[in-house]
């Protein structure tokens, strides 16, 4: 629903196109309604349906960031067939991300954070040649060990362990009470940069997001962008599985998203674990189309940052 009737005003929802056009910035964007590895509360299937929803509500204009979206474009992929397996319908999820059209910017809406691991698969083969490093907002590390008949979305980072550098990955948010001082320390020396709410506020974003990128980027070509939406304070995000009593504030990481996709190479991104049936008052989904908005104006402005500078190159000096 459109809240004001403006022709000035232009909207992701008249965005959509069913083919990849020349010379815009495109974003593909593959649904993945799964939550059979929901570790906790049920519901996050719904998830990408009401992100769409929300994403449509929204215009082609950042105005936090002053970026425009107009020539931006959003190219529909459907839904990934999920089955009632998890392996076959993670398969489906890797194939799936493999196949992204070239020349696009994938964004992935879940679903259940198992499915991080079968879509990093999915696109280091759509881009073998290049290094793929990872930075996740959650207040989860996610890597407990794999058990047989009882597969949850609280051990992909373990399992991602046989294609991924640890070296490349950084994770932010990390706060839930729900581990022992074992698992920061194996995380840690494995080479992964950990941040929780508590470092991140007294460091500073700016300062963070400097040391998060140079890790990344200093051992990989590219970077994926993973967001748990339970990243977020309970207060601002209850619409989750597991909700987090602390956890940043909506615009932290609104703004981390934007920052991180002007200044990288993002391989892609996704956007997990918001539930619908859990969501008072729609607050969850909303921060989260919040945040894919701010990836997508970001991975714009870096766009234009580049095209301009191989517009006028630097002179040489004599």
């Amino acid at each position: 629903m459109r809240v004001v009737h403006d022709p000035s005003v232009g909207w992701i929802s008249d965005s959509w196109v069913q083919e990849v056009e020349p010379g815009r910035a495109t974003f593909s964007v593959l649904r993945i309604p799964l939550d059979y590895a929901v570790s906790y509360r049920p519901g996050t299937r719904f998830g990408p349906q009401a992100l769409v929803a929300a994403l449509n509500e929204l215009s082609l204009y950042c105005t936090d960031k002053r970026v425009s979206l107009a020539d931006a474009r959003f190219l529909d992929l459907g839904e990934v067939d999920v089955v009632h397996s998890l392996e076959e319908t993670h398969r489906n999820v890797a194939r799936a991300a493999a196949s992204a059209p070239p020349g696009t910017s994938p964004i992935f809406l879940g679903g259940d954070h198992s499915i991080t691991d079968p879509i990093v698969r999915g696109l280091m083969e759509r881009s073998s040649e290049r290094k793929i490093g990872l930075v996740v907002f959650d207040a989860h590390l996610d890597s407990r060990e794999p058990v047989s008949g009882k597969e949850h979305s609280g051990n992909w980072m373990h399992t991602l362990g046989d294609v991924v550098d640890y070296d490349a990955v950084a994770q932010l948010g990390i706060g839930s009470y729900l581990y022992s001082e074992e698992y920061m320390q194996r995380a840690e020396s494995s080479g992964v940069m950990v941040w929780t709410p508590y470092e991140i506020r007294k460091a500073g974003w700016p300062q963070v997001l400097e040391r998060v990128v140079d890790h990344v980027t200093g051992a990989a070509d590219c970077v994926y962008v993973s967001v748990d939406i339970d990243c977020v304070d309970q207060a601002f995000a209850p619409g989750t599985s597991a909700s987090n009593p602390s956890g940043f504030l909506p615009y932290e990481v609104i703004d981390a998203a934007f920052e991180l996709s002007a200044s990288v190479d993002v391989a892609g991104f996704d956007l997990v674990e918001v539930s619908p049936p859990l969501d008072r008052l729609e607050s969850t989904v909303r921060v989260g189309a919040s945040i894919v908005l701010n990836h997508v104006a970001g991975v714009v402005a870096r766009r234009a940052r580049l095209e301009q500078r191989a517009e006028s190159p630097t002179e040489e000096v004599v």
